[in-house]
């Protein structure tokens, strides 16, 4: 199951559109939130229904997503609202596109790296919890690598999220990945990259450098990620691993 593509960039979507769901999954659905009196279209393995459920409970928010599985719904969920969203065509183009440029450069600075993807982060059981865009351990976490379940409150964060931000949104994103305690966010919003860092408050805050990556800025992420409106996304990940090994280089020399 994933969630159908929007091209609209024009407004948010006051529903969400699921594609592929069986009629088991689709029964498994109404049976975790069918009591809010969803408003919904079920047609042929299509499922419509509306974006934001307020006054969801944490145990009905960990069945719908245990009726999911580990199919891809891009989710945030604050202790007691649920917001669902349809990603668009340039959401996912860019969200992969990062995601290529950092695998591409971990492989060639020989960096330790596990992907978990969009895999549900939670910092307990149904208690807060959404979907990233792409999430990575790296180096620190080399024990990690290798496992296949997540398990909310006893797995570690990841190391790296990369959110890609093209529409409005009820809940505010960054206090939930705070409570989990992902050290470190890349948020692309209104065309540019920035960088976050988990303080010890449990705020983030800007950085100039990433964590994972001291050489690099967000502005070197920006101007790469813009060759893609030129050229071929491999030539923009070729270009940026050429650069940040020269980079790496040139910031391990005494």
């Amino acid at each position: 199951m994933t969630a159908a593509l929007n091209t609209d960039a024009s407004a948010t979507p006051e529903f969400v559109v699921l594609c592929g769901i069986s009629w088991e999954a689709y029964e498994r659905v109404l049976d975790a939130i069918g009591e809010y009196h969803l408003r919904h279209t079920y047609d042929r393995g299509m499922l419509e229904m509306r974006r934001v459920l307020y006054a969801v409970t944490s145990s009905d928010y960990q069945k719908l997503m245990d009726a999911l599985g580990e199919h891809h719904l891009r989710h945030t969920y604050d202790g007691w609202t649920l917001e669902m969203m349809t990603p668009r065509i340039e959401h996912e183009w860019v969200a992969e596109l990062i995601g290529r440029m950092v695998e591409a450069m971990a492989l060639a600075l020989d960096v330790p790296i596990q992907s978990i993807g969009s895999t549900t982060l939670s910092a307990a059981q149904g208690e807060r919890g959404l979907q990233p865009d792409k999430s990575y351990y790296l180096g620190k976490h080399g024990p990690f690598v290798g496992r296949q379940t997540y398990r909310p409150g006893e797995s570690p964060p990841p190391d790296l999220v990369v959110e890609v931000d093209v529409t409005n949104t009820v809940i505010p994103r960054l206090p939930v990945y705070g409570r989990i305690g992902v050290p470190e966010i890349w948020r692309h919003a209104e065309g540019e990259v920035s960088f976050y860092g988990l303080a010890e408050d449990g705020q983030y805050q800007s950085m100039a450098h990433s964590a994972a990556f001291p050489f690099l800025a967000p502005a070197d992420v920006t101007r790469f990620l813009d060759r893609r409106l030129d050229t071929d996304e491999n030539s923009v990940v070729r270009e940026f691993v050429e650069w940040a090994g020269h980079k790496h280089r040139e910031s391990q020399t005494p």
